[in-house]
């Protein structure tokens, strides 16, 4: 079974940038889709492709928009335009739920927050 090279982590962190698949990449890299994520998730690799999957979410959400401003004015393309301008959002929101996630934590900083309880009677509540 083929391995990939160190040296291609540069070329893998810009292919994910441009918005390649996992797939796609282990297709340029003639490897298995396993290859390349037990690649990807060593330590000294996970953090840049991490960082490439956060960055590249931001192109995704600028695809969103522009595939809905140059959609022609026809029902049909209109349509297409925002069926693709949804799977667009959806890939920058698994690229980067934190920005692009429909829960966003506005209140703790993503800090866990303690349960206080208060007894009532013989019971405790917790708020």
């Amino acid at each position: 079974m083929p391995k990939i090279d160190s040296n291609k982590i540069d070329d893998i962190i810009e292919w994910i940038l441009e918005g390649k698949t996992y797939r796609e990449i282990a297709s340029e890299l003639d490897v298995k889709l396993t290859t390349l994520h037990d690649f990807c998730s060593k330590s000294e690799h996970s953090a840049r492709v991490r960082e490439a999957f956060v960055i590249s979410a931001d192109s995704f959400a600028d695809l969103a928009e522009q595939v809905l401003k140059m959609a022609e004015a026809n029902l049909i393309e209109i349509s297409r335009a925002r069926e693709l301008a949804q799977l667009y959002k959806w890939k920058a929101k698994m690229r980067n739920p934190k920005k692009y996630s429909d829960k966003v934590d506005v209140t703790s900083n993503g800090e866990k927050i303690e349960t206080t309880f208060i007894k009532w009677g013989d019971k405790e509540i917790g708020v």
